[in-house]
C-alpha cells in the first residue's frame, strides 16, 4: 500500500518535472530555430559596432546550430560572407558564397539566393582592381539575376541594392578608360538613379547611404564636381534631422568636393558640421544601446517573474496530485478492507451455521447428519454431480430441521470437490492408493492390500504425482485433503 502511494507520487513528480523543463525552456532560447536568428541579430549589432571578430564568433555559433535547417544555414552563410567582405577576406567570402548559393538553388530559396548573388556581384566589383581581372561582366550577370529574383519576391531593398551594384559595375567598366566611355557612364547613372528611387520608396537609410557612396564615385569619374556639389547639398537638405550618419556621409563628400573646387571656407564649415553630426550619431547610438539594454532587462525581469509564478503553480499542482494519489489509495484500501470484512463475516456465519447444524441432534432417522455428510464427502470421487445432488437431497429430507442455505452450501462444496477430482483425472485405483497412503501404509503394504506388485503401486504413485502436480507423499496427502478425496 505504501509502495503504491510512493510510486504514484514519484510518477507525478516526474511528470511535473517534465512540465517545469518545458515551461522554463519556452521562456528561453532552447532550440536551434530560435537560437540562430538571435545569434545573427547579435552578429549584426557587432557589425554595426565594427567588431568583426565578435560578429564572426556569433555567426559561427549560428552556423553550427543551423546544419539541419537549410534556410537558416543559407542566412548564416550570407552573414559570414558579409563579415568577410567588410574584413577584406574576399577569398573566404567567395567560398562561403558558393556554398550558400548551392543550398539556395537546391531548395529554391529565391529571397536568400538574391542576397547571395548580390554579395557575389560585390566581390566581382571589388576584384576589379587592375585592367586584367575582367570580372565586371561576371558580376553583372549575378546582379541582374539577383534583381530578377528580387522583383519576383517584391523585395524593394534587394532590388535597390542590385541596381546600385549594377551601376557600380558599369562605373568599374570605365575605371581604366581614358577618356571614359560616355554611354557606359550614362548607363551607370541610370542604374544609380533607379536604385536611389527604390531606396527612397522603401525608406531605407542604409541604402540611401550606399547610394551616396556609389554616386560620389560616379560624379568623380565624370569629373562633375559642381553637379556633385549640387546633388549632395540637395540630398543633405532633404534628410531627416535625426539621420546623423547619412548626413555625416554627405558632409564628408562635400568637404572633399569643396576642397577640390577651391571653396576652402565652405569645406571648413561643412567639416564642423561633419564633426557635430558624428558626435550626435555616437550619442544617438549610445542612447539606443542604453534603451536596448533597459528593454532587455525589463523583458528578462518579466520572464523571471513569470518563471517564478510557473514554479509556484507547479509546486501547488504537485502537492494536489500527491494528495489526490494518497486519497485514492486510501479509498481503495478502505474498499478492500470492507470487502474482505464482508467476505470474512460471510464465511464466519456459514461456519457457525454448519457447526451449529452438525452439533445438534437433527432427529435424522438414518443417523447422525455429520456422519452422513462425512460419508458422502469420502465418496465424492466416485459419484457423478447428479448423484451428489440426489444424496444431498436425501440428507436434507431426512434432517427436517436443516437450514436450506446450509444444505445448498454443503452441496456446492461437494460439487466443487467432485469437479476438482474430475479435472485432475484420477482413476478409482489411484484414489484407492491415495486413501491407503493416508492410513500410513507403505508401498509394500498397499500392494498386499490391493493384490498388486510393489512396482505397480509405485507406478500409480508417480502418475498421481504428475496429475496432482506434487513431489512426494506428504504433498499428495495435503492436496488430496484440500480437494476432498480424504
Amino acid at each position: 500500500m505504501k509502495i503504491n502511494i510512493l510510486f504514484t507520487s514519484f510518477l507525478a513528480g516526474l511528470a511535473l518535472c517534465g512540465c517545469v523543463s518545458s515551461c522554463s525552456s519556452s521562456s528561453r532560447i532552447s532550440n536551434s530555430d530560435e537560437a540562430v536568428p538571435a545569434l545573427l541579430e547579435e552578429a549584426s549589432r557587432s557589425i554595426d559596432a565594427q567588431d568583426f571578430e565578435k560578429a564572426m564568433d556569433m555567426a559561427l555559433q549560428a552556423l553550427s546550430l543551423s546544419e539541419a535547417n537549410p534556410i537558416l544555414k543559407v542566412r548564416t552563410l550570407h552573414t559570414i560572407v558579409g563579415i568577410d567582405i567588410m574584413a577584406s577576406r574576399d577569398d573566404d567570402a567567395w567560398k562561403k558564397a558558393l556554398e550558400a548559393e548551392d543550398i539556395a538553388r537546391e531548395h529554391d530559396f529565391k529571397k536568400e539566393l538574391a542576397a547571395i548573388l548580390i554579395s557575389k556581384a560585390k566581390l566581382c566589383s571589388y576584384a576589379e582592381i587592375s585592367p586584367d581581372t575582367g570580372r565586371n561582366d561576371e558580376g553583372l550577370s549575378y546582379a541582374r539575376e539577383a534583381l530578377l529574383l528580387a522583383e519576383q519576391t517584391s523585395n524593394l531593398e534587394e532590388q535597390a541594392e542590385s541596381c546600385y551594384i549594377i551601376g557600380s559595375l558599369y562605373i568599374n567598366k570605365n575605371r581604366w578608360s581614358d577618356p571614359i566611355d560616355p554611354e557606359t557612364y550614362r548607363i551607370a547613372g541610370q542604374w544609380l538613379d533607379r536604385g536611389q528611387a527604390l531606396a527612397d520608396s522603401c525608406n531605407s537609410p542604409r541604402l540611401r547611404r550606399n547610394g551616396i557612396l556609389f554616386r560620389s564615385r560616379w560624379f568623380q569619374q565624370g569629373n562633375n564636381n559642381e553637379e556633385a556639389i549640387s546633388y549632395f547639398e540637395k540630398a543633405l537638405a532633404a534628410l531627416e534631422e535625426t539621420d546623423y550618419l547619412t548626413a555625416s556621409a554627405l558632409d564628408d563628400r562635400l568637404v572633399r568636393l569643396y576642397t577640390r573646387t577651391g571653396r576652402y571656407q565652405d569645406a571648413l564649415d561643412i567639416h564642423d558640421d561633419y564633426v557635430f553630426r558624428m558626435q550626435k550619431y555616437i550619442q544617438q547610438k549610445q542612447d539606443e544601446t542604453l534603451q536596448e539594454m533597459q528593454t532587455r532587462f525589463e523583458v528578462q525581469e518579466k520572464e523571471r517573474a513569470l518563471e517564478r509564478y510557473r514554479y509556484r503553480i507547479l509546486i501547488l499542482l504537485l502537492a494536489l496530485m500527491v494528495t489526490a494519489a494518497i486519497a485514492v489509495q486510501a479509498w481503495e484500501y478502505a474498499r478492500r478492507m470492507r470487502s474482505r470484512s464482508a467476505a470474512l463475516q460471510h464465511i464466519s456465519d456459514s461456519k457457525e451455521q454448519i457447526i451449529e447444524f452438525l452439533s445438534k441432534d437433527l432427529r435424522n432417522p438414518s443417523g447422525n447428519i455429520a456422519g452422513e455428510i462425512a460419508k458422502l464427502s469420502s465418496e465424492v470421487s466416485s459419484l457423478s454431480p447428479d448423484q451428489i445432488r440426489e444424496r444431498c437431497e436425501e440428507i436434507v429430507t431426512g434432517a427436517n430441521t436443516i437450514n436450506d442455505d446450509i444444505a445448498d452450501y454443503v452441496e456446492d462444496v461437494l460439487l466443487k470437490r467432485s469437479r476438482q477430482i474430475a479435472d485432475i483425472g484420477l482413476s478409482q485405483r489411484e484414489i484407492q492408493i491415495i486413501r491407503l497412503s493416508a492410513e500410513g501404509l507403505t508401498a509394500a503394504q498397499i500392494a498386499d492390500r490391493v493384490f498388486l506388485s510393489v512396482n505397480t503401486v509405485n507406478t500409480h504413485r508417480q502418475r498421481i504425482y504428475r496429475k496432482m502436480d506434487v513431489k512426494n507423499v506428504s504433498e499428495m496427502l495435503r492436496k488430496a485433503t484440500e480437494i476432498g478425496i480424504l
